[in-house]
C-alpha cells in the first residue's frame, strides 16, 4: 500500500479557520435557502464576530449591508463562504486570496469527478487557501456562536460536547437533530464533502485537542488516507477524546451510494469495521447507535470515566428494571446482586421490594424517602458496581430523587447518571430542568447501557496499530511474481511460522530431488498456473511407498503436460494425523484502502458449519489474535473439548502474528497470500502450515 498524506496544517491555522473574527458571505442572497439558513444562524446563535455579505445587485441581505465585490470589504476575512455556483468558484477564489484570506468554504456540487477536483485541489495550492468543501453544508462552532451552515437542522441545537463530524450534510444535519432528542449538545459540526484539500482526517485532528469536545462521532464515506485517520484517532486517545465511528459500505447497495454521492471509494463492510477497531475508534451500524454510544462520555466528567464492567440501578418500576436488565445483558454489562450495606436499611414495613439489580424500589419510596438517600449512597460508593444510574420518570418529585446524582458525580471516580427508560418518559417539566441543570442524565434505557458499554470498550479496545503505521519502508519481494509453497517455506519461516517438511521429486527440467521422503506421504504437483490442484486432481494423498510414489510422480507429470505448465515441481510431504487437530483457513488481500488485512476462518468439516471469519488489519498484536480465534467460535474446541486434547493455541498465535508481521513488511507488493490449512494439533506440537500460495505486484 502506498502511503500519501493528506494536508497537515498547524494548530493556529487551523484554530483560526474554525474560531474566525472575521466572516465574508458571498452570493447570499433572501431568495436562497443555504444563505437564509446562514445568516439567519449567524444573527440568532450568538457570533460576536463581523459578518460582511458580498452580493453586487443588492444594497442588504437579510440585515446584513452587502458591497459589491470582495475588494470592497472594508477588512480582510478570515474565512470566506462562497454560496456561488461551481463555473463561478474558481474565479471567486482567486478575488477571496487577493485579501490575504486563507480560507474558504465552498457550498457547490459539481466537482464530484476526480479531475475536476483535482483542477481546484491544484488552484487551492497555487492560492495558498484551506477549503471546506466543495459539495457541503459547511460548518458550526457552537461554543463560539459561529453557524456557517447553510443547510436546515429542523430542531434547535445546544451547545455541549459531543463533535458531529462527516462528509455528508444531510446526515450530520439529521444527527444534529437526534442530539436534541437525546438531550445533548454539540461543541462542533463538520462536514467536509468532497474534501478539496482539508479532509476528514484534518478536522479529526483538530478535534483531539478541543478543550470544548469530549467525544467525536464521525460518519465515514470514505477514509481517504487511511493511515492519517489512524494518526488522528491515536491523538485523540492521546488527549482522551473517543471516536465513533458510522461507516457506510456493509452492503454493495450503500457503497454505490457513496460513490455516486461524493465520489468515494468505499472499502468493504467487514474489511472498514476491521479499520475501525485497528486505529482504536468505536464502530457503530446507524446514527441512534452512534449517539447512544457517545451519551455518557458526553455527559461524564473525565475524570469518572473508566472500563465499565458491572452496573447497579435503582428504579421505580419493576417493568423498568426487568428491560434495563436485559439491555444491560445485551451489552455484556454484569449487574451484581446488592451489597448488604443497602438491603440492610429497609424499613421492615416496606413490603413487596425485592433485593434484585436492577433495583425495583417501587413506588413506597414515598414513605421511606429518607431511608433512600442512604441505599442510593451505599449502591454509588459500592466497589462492586462500576457505574450507578438513579432511573425516574414519570412521577413527581425527580429533583429530590436524582439527588444523589448531583451530589456524587464530581467526588467520586465511577460514571454516576440519572436516567429514564426511554425520551419520551420525561415530563416536560423535567426536559425544562435537565436543560438548566448540569445533572449527568442519558435519556433511554437502551442509550445508557449502550453507553456505559463504549466506555468499558474505549479502555478495553485501545487500537493495536503501532505508533507510525505505514511510515516505515517496506521490504522488497524477491521471490516469483506468484509463489508456491516452495517459494513461500523460507520466507514464512523467518518469521516464526511452521511448515510442514517437504521433499522435492521432480520439476519442469527434469530433476529429480536426491533426498527420499519419508512414508506415508501426500504427492503434489505445484505451479504459479494451476493455483487450485485439487480441481485437477494434482494432490495424491496416502502415498505409502516408494512404488506408489514413482506412480503418483507420473500420473502428475502428466496433468503438467496436459495444462501446458511452463514451470512446475512435484513435492511431497509427510501425512499428518489431523484426527485431534484443528484446520483452519488463513489469508491476506491488499485493500486498497486500509492495506493488507489478515482473514481467519474456521477449515475442513468445519468450514461451512461455522461460516464465520474474523478480519484484522496488519500487523496484529498477540491479544488481537486472540480475539480473532474468539470471533471464529473455536474456543472451546482449542481448549479441549468432550474429552479430546487442548490444542497449541499458543503456537496459534504466535502464527498469525509472525503472518501478519510478513503481510505487513511486505505490503506494497503483497496482493493475495493463501494458506489452507492451518493444522493446530495438541499442545506441544506447534501449529503447522501445509499448503500456500501468494501473489505479488507493483
Amino acid at each position: 500500500m502506498s502511503v500519501v498524506r493528506a494536508g497537515h496544517y498547524d494548530a493556529a491555522t487551523v484554530e483560526a479557520f474554525f474560531n474566525p473574527k472575521v466572516v465574508a458571505v458571498i452570493g447570499a442572497s433572501p431568495d436562497t435557502l443555504w444563505s437564509r439558513q446562514l445568516l439567519e444562524g449567524m444573527g440568532s446563535h450568538g457570533f460576536q464576530g463581523r459578518v460582511y455579505v458580498v452580493n453586487p445587485s443588492r444594497s442588504s441581505v437579510l440585515g446584513y449591508t452587502s458591497f459589491k465585490s470582495v475588494a470592497d470589504l472594508p477588512e480582510k476575512p478570515d474565512i470566506a463562504a462562497v454560496l456561488l455556483g461551481a463555473k463561478h468558484v474558481p474565479a471567486m477564489l482567486e478575488q477571496v486570496a487577493a485579501t490575504g484570506c486563507k480560507a474558504a468554504y465552498v457550498l457547490a456540487a459539481g466537482f464530484e469527478q476526480p479531475e475536476q477536483l483535482a483542477v481546484l485541489r491544484a488552484q487551492a495550492k497555487k492560492l495558498g487557501l484551506i477549503i471546506i468543501g466543495p459539495n457541503c453544508n459547511g460548518y458550526i462552532n457552537a461554543g463560539a456562536g459561529l453557524h456557517l451552515w447553510t443547510g436546515p437542522i429542523n430542531r434547535p441545537y445546544r451547545r455541549g460536547t459531543v463533535a458531529l463530524l462527516g462528509q455528508s450534510s444531510g446526515v450530520l444535519g439529521a444527527m444534529c437533530c437526534l442530539t436534541w432528542d437525546r438531550g445533548l449538545g454539540i461543541s462542533f459540526q463538520i462536514s467536509t464533502g468532497n474534501q478539496v484539500n482539508f479532509a476528514l482526517t484534518d478536522a479529526l485532528n483538530f478535534l483531539a485537542t478541543n478543550a470544548d469536545t469530549r467525544v467525536v462521532v464521525t460518519y465515514v464515506e470514505q477514509f481517504g488516507d487511511y493511515p492519517h485517520f489512524v494518526e488522528a484517532v491515536q491523538k485523540c486517545r492521546a488527549n482522551n477524546t473517543p471516536v465513533i465511528v458510522v461507516a457506510i459500505g456493509r452492503s454493495e447497495a450503500g457503497r454505490g451510494a457513496a460513490l455516486g454521492h461524493t465520489g468515494a471509494i468505499t472499502t468493504t463492510g467487514a474489511i472498514t469495521r476491521a479499520a475501525i477497531e485497528a486505529a482504536g475508534a468505536i464502530p457503530v451500524d446507524t446514527l441512534d447507535e452512534a449517539l447512544d454510544r457517545a451519551s455518557v462520555f458526553a455527559v461524564t466528567p473525565p475524570r469518572s470515566w473508566r472500563p465499565v464492567r458491572t452496573a447497579g440501578l435503582i428504579s421505580i418500576s419493576g417493568g423498568w428494571s426487568a428491560l434495563m436488565g436485559d439491555y444491560f445483558s445485551d451489552e455484556g454489562i454484569e449487574t451484581p446482586p446488592l451489597p448488604k450495606s443497602v438491603t440492610k436499611l429497609l424499613p421492615n414495613w416496606v413490603q413487596n421490594v425485592t433485593f434484585n439489580n436492577p433495583f425495583d424500589i417501587t413506588a413506597q419510596i414515598y414513605g421511606f424517602a429518607e431511608v433512600y438517600f442512604q441505599m442510593a449512597d451505599e449502591m454509588i460508593k459500592y466497589d462492586g458496581y462500576d457505574a450507578v444510574s438513579i432511573m425516574f420518570g414519570n412521577w413527581d418529585g425527580g429533583e429530590r430523587f436524582y439527588a444523589p446524582v448531583a451530589g456524587w458525580q464530581n467526588r467520586i471516580h465511577k460514571p454516576i447518571i440519572a436516567s429514564c427508560i426511554e425520551t419520551s418518559a420525561l415530563k416536560d417539566s423535567y426536559r425544562d430542568w435537565l436543560d438548566s441543570d448540569p445533572l449527568p442524565n442519558v435519556q433511554g434505557g437502551q442509550a445508557l447501557a449502550r453507553g456505559l458499554a463504549a466506555m468499558r470498550d474505549y479502555f478495553d479496545k485501545p487500537g493495536y496499530l503501532p505508533q507510525g503505521w505505514c511510515a516505515d519502508k517496506p521490504k522488497r519481494w524477491k521471490g516469483p511474481a506468484v509463489a508456491t509453497f516452495p517459494d513461500m517455506a523460507k520466507p514464512l519461516a523467518a518469521y516464526g511460522l511452521c511448515l510442514s517438511d517437504h521433499t522435492v521429486l521432480l520439476d519442469h527440467t527434469g530433476k529429480a530431488g536426491k533426498a527420499k521422503p519419508g512414508y506415508p506421504v501426500v504427492v503434489k504437483l505445484e505451479s504459479p498456473a494451476l493455483p487450485h490442484k485439487t480441481e485437477y486432481g494434482a494432490v495424491k494423498i496416502g502415498i505409502a511407498d516408494a512404488e506408489a510414489c514413482a506412480a503418483a510422480v507420473k500420473t502428475l507429470t502428466a496433468i503438467a503436460k496436459k495444462q501446458k505448465l511452463a514451470t512446475w515441481s512435484i513435492i511431497a510431504q509427510p501425512m499428518m494425523d489431523l484426527s485431534d487437530s484443528l484446520e483452519l483457513l488463513a489469508g491476506v488481500v491488499a485493500d486498497h484502502v486500509a492495506g493488507p488485512v489478515l482473514t481467519l476462518g474456521a477449515g475442513g468439516i468445519l468450514a461451512e458449519l461455522f461460516d464465520k471469519h474474523a478480519h484484522a488489519l496488519c500487523p496484529i498484536t498477540p491479544a488481537q489474535a486472540e480475539v480473532m480465534i474468539d470471533r471464529i467460535g473455536v474456543r472451546k474446541i482449542l481448549d479441549g473439548y468432550r474429552g479430546k486434547p487442548a490444542l497449541d493455541t499458543t503456537s496459534l498465535v504466535a502464527t498469525l502474528v509472525g503472518l501478519s508481521q510478513f503481510a505487513y513488511d511486505h505490503r506494497d507488493s503483497l496482493k493475495e497470500l493463501d494458506l489452507n490449512p492451518i493444522v493446530v494439533p495438541p499442545v506441544g506440537t506447534p501449529t503447522t502450515l501445509i499448503d500456500a500460495l501468494a501473489r505479488f505486484g507493483d
